[in-house]
């Protein structure tokens, strides 16, 4: 089932028709559609990076980027497809970039007409398709592993374990210390021994994702009337002047900077008024 409303396909679809891809691409992502998309991914991941799965409790559109799964660069057709779409942090939407993440290699004729709904066709974990916990494995979020190659593709491409390894120098011990000092804090003297490391990281993530997810639930309980609201403009909104801004968007493609087309044809209404209008072919015989 799509996540897009059916006036929303619709009004896309007048859009698509009328301006072409390229300029549909460029009004899509400036659209309510767009707008309301992105929410109901945020809504749908749990507020949760569709890649490292970090949670931001946030669903300030602004924060979140949409984030193409076969990137617009080679795949500029599934630009608002449903299936190609989730929202991401900025950190992996960044390191992601375009890379090509569809299967196999070389890539394929770029005229492929439907996102392909197979997860072998995907080297990385795909958001709609695979289940990201039976590909990767976390501590705390902040140190990756991974025995499957989809995994070990996705550390790879979104750069998962550079936060913590690369840029504040952290490992696997010293992340799993830290959380273990953690837990002794918390618990104090209730623990007559301790446990093994696995429980203890066991534990505290499951405390962490426990008030992780009391508060998305919190944050989204307030997002649901924001969507209806969203819904019910959506259904108001004109197709003909959707796709009026698009076309609006294509002039100004043509004029970078220029002058709008409007003004264009007040100027020429006022040089043909005045007599200032571009030189005439002069008739035989006439007086200059």
């Amino acid at each position: 089932m799509s996540r897009f409303l059916e006036c929303e396909i619709a009004e896309m679809a007048g859009v698509r028709a009328d301006v072409g891809e390229d300029v549909f691409n460029r009004w899509f992502d400036k659209s309510e559609i767009k707008g309301r998309f992105k929410k109901v991914c945020m809504e749908e991941q749990g507020l949760r990076c569709c890649y490292c799965r970090k949670f931001d409790n946030t669903t300030n559109n602004l924060i979140w980027d949409l984030e193409h799964v076969l990137c617009e660069l080679y795949y500029p057709q599934f630009f608002a497809s449903d299936e190609n779409l989730a929202v991401a942090c900025k950190r992996c939407n960044n390191a992601k970039r375009h890379e090509d993440v569809l299967r196999p290699q070389p890539r394929p004729d770029p005229g492929i007409e439907e996102v392909p709904q197979q997860p072998e066709r995907y080297s990385i974990p795909h958001p709609r398709f695979d289940a990201w916990s039976d590909h990767l494995g976390h501590v705390n979020y902040q140190i990756y592993s991974s025995d499957t190659d989809k995994g070990i593709e996705l550390m790879r491409v979104c750069k998962l374990n550079g936060p913590a390894v690369d840029e504040a120098g952290l490992d696997h011990e010293s992340v799993v210390a830290a959380i273990k000092t953690q837990f002794f804090q918390i618990v104090g003297n209730a623990v007559s021994s301790p446990p093994p490391d696995e429980e203890i990281l066991a534990r505290m993530a499951w405390s962490v994702q426990n008030l992780e997810d009391e508060r998305a639930a919190m944050t989204l309980a307030g997002l649901a009337p924001k969507l209806r609201a969203l819904g019910r403009k959506a259904v108001r909104r004109n197709v003909e002047q959707s796709i009026a801004e698009a076309r609006a968007l294509a002039d100004s493609a043509r004029n970078p900077g220029g002058e709008k087309p409007s003004e264009r044809r007040a100027l020429s209404l006022v040089s043909s008024v005045i007599g200032f209008g571009p030189p005439q072919p002069r008739l035989p015989g006439s007086s200059p």
